[in-house]
């Protein structure tokens, strides 16, 4: 009856188009909160920490514990401690941190929000259309909120303007989907570089690229990062041969044998490197490498990379969504928290509250950062934390994994002048071509020793390819027939046809 009460008054504290609830109407408690990332010192997290948590006694009585962990630590441990029962209260999901919201979800580790998000998060919920909430739903329960930012695929070509506009070359005399298109204007901009400036002839155009999805191709994917089952999206249709609703393996097709073949020519003729391992100073000097890849970037900063060149960047004219965008970035609640409701209030305060989105990205205000006498924000006063570059306290601009990004406060060399990046991302994000399936997840239970067999194989054979590593064009058509075969023996055929079956019944059921 007394954790019924304490509901109740919270619910009163949502309805009050909230007020902050006095201390005495909701039961003290504490909630941990894990976030993927790399940890910062012990010294700068327990400032941030501590004033949260004053920010928070005031609003609702309770505190967390937050703490950062590594993608490896996160991998090792987060998915044993979900399935021993533990309370992790706050949970990331995601690219970042490195839990599968749909595996997790099926496994029972995470708290059901369906209630929870009317009654203590109405505003959060506000945030998405009911599609994206219906694609957020495993087994017809919303697990996790995903993290409003660039929710969809915005790909584009940073470049070098500085020595675009040196070789007299007219971007816009290419056309721009995606990095497959650009091949023309890579070898044109390197043939002039390796002429006017011989000394930089031996360093790639081009930034690298191997990722097939979402720099070169664009469809829905039901299995994240292999792509051993997709489809077409309407009004893009990237793969010939199969309309928007015929589930296919993309490996199978012409089209990523042409795309294998074109990155082992690139590399042969140093356009890219296969290998960028340890080579990170290429991005920095004015050394030769003028193409980059961006993924999000709504606003250009005019150094990006480097101060010795000014950056500026194209978008693909490509820019669509899918399922598997909501489930990169996110957080959950514990199956086992002891307190759900008030961990939804805190995750409705980090999604709508400015004060706590813009403290979770860039610390405490006076001691990382403040404002100006033009009252702009920055990080360079006297005993700012953040001065240093590279050694800043506290300091993760875009922090995907911790939620609503489009409401933090940010210095403008980061979002522009009149906050340019965040009205674009919203115009952006409203835009976003949907496709057929947007809400579909698939169950993978049915076909867990096909996926754990198929996916080793595309581990195998995915990254060489779609690096350039081969040494030859003969050697890429004999790789990609090999790993096709091996695909086929071990159950894709099976894997598309339970997808195949999943979306129909998905379908029919609408």
């Amino acid at each position: 009856m007394k954790k019924l009460l304490a509901m109740l008054l919270a619910l009163l504290f949502v309805l009050s188009c909230g007020f902050a609830i006095a201390e005495s109407d909701l039961d003290y408690c504490e909630i941990n909160w894990y976030i993927g990332s790399q940890p910062p010192n012990d010294a700068d997290l327990k400032i941030v920490n501590d004033a949260l948590n004053e920010y928070l006694m005031e609003k609702i009585n309770c505190k967390v514990k937050i703490t950062y962990m590594t993608s490896p630590d996160w991998v090792a441990k987060m998915g044993t401690m979900l399935a021993s029962g533990e309370d992790c209260g706050i949970v990331g999901f995601g690219s970042q941190s490195k839990s599968d919201y749909v595996i997790e979800s099926q496994r029972g580790s995470y708290y059901p929000m369906n209630e929870f998000l009317d009654t203590f998060a109405a505003d959060t919920k506000a945030l998405f259309p009911d599609g994206v909430w219906e694609g957020m739903k495993v087994n017809g329960n919303i697990y996790g909120i995903p993290s409003k930012k660039d929710n969809g695929y915005f790909i584009s070509l940073i470049y070098n303007a500085d020595m675009v506009e040196e070789s007299g070359i007219n971007l816009d005399d290419y056309h721009y989907s995606n990095f497959r298109d650009l091949e023309e204007l890579f070898y044109d901009m390197k043939e002039w570089r390796d002429e006017a400036h011989p000394e930089m002839k031996d360093y790639p155009i081009v930034w690298n690229n191997n990722l097939i999805y979402p720099y070169n191709f664009a469809f829905e994917t039901f299995l994240n990062d292999s792509y051993m089952a997709v489809a077409n999206i309407d009004g893009i249709m990237d793969v010939e041969g199969y309309d928007t609703e015929t589930v296919f393996n993309f490996y199978d097709t012409p089209e990523f044998l042409e795309f294998c073949l074109q990155k082992q020519k690139l590399v042969a003729d140093g356009i890219y490197l296969y290998d960028y391992t340890d080579k990170d100073d290429l991005r920095k000097p004015n050394n030769g490498v003028c193409f980059f890849i961006g993924w999000g970037y709504t606003y250009m900063q005019e150094h990006l990379f480097s101060d010795a060149w000014t950056s500026k960047m194209v978008m693909s004219d490509h820019i669509w969504t899918e399922t598997n965008n909501y489930y990169s970035a996110g957080t959950a609640i514990s199956a086992n928290c002891k307190n759900p409701e008030r961990a939804m209030m805190v995750l409705n305060l980090v999604n709508t509250d400015p004060f706590v989105a813009t403290l979770m990205r860039f610390g405490v205000q006076g001691v990382h950062w403040d404002y100006d006498a033009n009252g702009e924000m920055t990080f360079n006063f006297e005993g700012s934390r953040n001065a240093e570059v590279g050694n800043r306290g506290y300091y993760y601009w875009y922090n995907a994994p911790v939620g609503n990004l489009t409401i933090v406060n940010a210095p403008k060399d980061l979002v522009g002048p009149n906050n340019e990046m965040m009205t674009e991302m919203n115009r952006l994000n409203a835009e976003c071509v949907i496709p057929s399936h947007l809400g579909f997840g698939f169950d993978t239970s049915v076909v867990t020793n096909e996926l754990a067999a198929c996916t080793s194989i595309v581990l195998e054979y995915q990254e060489d390819l779609t690096n350039g590593k081969c040494a030859s064009q003969e050697e890429v058509e004999k790789i990609v027939e090999e790993f096709r075969a091996k695909l086929h023996a071990n159950g894709v055929d099976t894997i598309v046809e339970a997808v195949q079956a999943q979306v129909d019944a998905w379908r029919a059921a609408k």
